[in-house]
């Protein structure tokens, strides 16, 4: 896995804006097929990217008449601006950068919800030999992140402040997963944000501790996954997007039903993922109904994180 997630836009793109044409996830197929049948489509190499490459491995997207290229996409930076310049059809992707980009008035449109995050899934390790064993202790740390201003920023933030920790005097730093194990020894931080198949790495490597569970309360499950595409990409194929609908809530029942087959096809995309670790990987939920309220709870949580200035309405983004 070479990163995860939620990161913010940092720069714009201009495309026009266009009004988004809604499509069902579940409705009856069109008896005209899509207006386009091959797709390129950019995932962040997660869990929750299982549904693509289990429609792909299933037929599901044939099915449908469609030809999805997987595209691997370093960053959730990437997956809005290459989005938005048509490099890919459609991104998967946190919520935070695409209600970002959103609110700055650029045209991208949620056309999936992915998944929603369970307890022990995205938690802050620190090395055994220190003196970090409760959230107490964090106070006044530096604590390592894939992307300190991006979605699992908010949740440490959050989790911080619900134990009762003044997060004023903790820092977080930008560390790459590949490079944070080494931090953690060396000492560059005293604690890093993880999630597997790194979490489950660094405490078979490192022995780290987990001290805060971001995950719990008002981040109970909490939606962190979703696939976004262009208004005018969304405009201009519905029948395309309802297809990719209809294949995607199919291989996300598959993965709700089914651990086994996620366990299957998550080494196949996940680099140095091995078939007896990829059992062990904690994931979430998936979800399979397309449900805009996922959307607003996130944009109502960066809302309330200050990332947002005042209440964003996601239905332009979604309806």
């Amino acid at each position: 896995m070479r990163t995860l997630r939620h990161g913010f836009v940092t720069g714009a793109l201009a495309l026009a804006t266009l009004s988004a044409v809604a499509c069902g996830a579940d409705g009856p197929a069109s008896t005209s097929g899509p207006e386009r049948t091959d797709l390129k489509v950019g995932v962040l190499p997660t869990w929750d990217a299982a549904a693509v490459y289990l429609a792909v491995d299933k037929g599901y997207f044939k099915a449908e008449g469609l030809t999805v290229t997987p595209v691997v996409l370093a960053s959730s930076e990437e997956a809005v601006s290459r989005n938005l310049s048509g490099a890919v059809d459609i991104a998967h992707d946190g919520y935070v950068s695409p209600i970002m980009a959103a609110s700055k008035g650029l045209p991208l449109r949620i056309i999936v919800d992915s998944a929603r995050a369970k307890r022990d899934m995205y938690v802050i390790v620190a090395p055994k030999t220190s003196a970090i064993h409760e959230p107490e202790d964090l106070a006044g740390t530096t604590i390592g992140m894939l992307n300190s201003k991006g979605l699992p920023a908010l949740l440490t933030r959050a989790a911080l402040r619900s134990a009762g920790v003044d997060t004023a005097g903790v820092r977080f730093v930008d560390v790459s997963y590949p490079t944070m194990g080494a931090a953690l020894q060396n000492g560059s931080v005293d604690a890093s944000f993880a999630t597997d198949p790194f979490l489950t790495r660094f405490k078979q490597t490192l022995g780290v501790r987990v001290v805060l569970d971001t995950i719990g309360g008002p981040t109970d499950d909490f939606p962190i996954g979703c696939y976004h595409t262009t208004k005018r990409f969304a405009e201009q194929n519905p029948r395309t997007v309802a297809a990719f609908q209809r294949a995607m809530a199919r291989a996300q029942r598959l993965a709700v039903r089914d651990r086994a087959e996620v366990t299957r096809i998550l080494p196949t995309y996940i680099s140095g993922l091995t078939p007896q670790t990829a059992d062990t990987v904690a994931i979430g939920d998936f979800s399979p109904a397309k449900d805009k309220r996922l959307a607003q709870r996130v944009a109502d949580f960066m809302t309330e994180q200050h990332v947002l200035d005042g209440h964003f309405d996601v239905s332009g983004m979604t309806d």
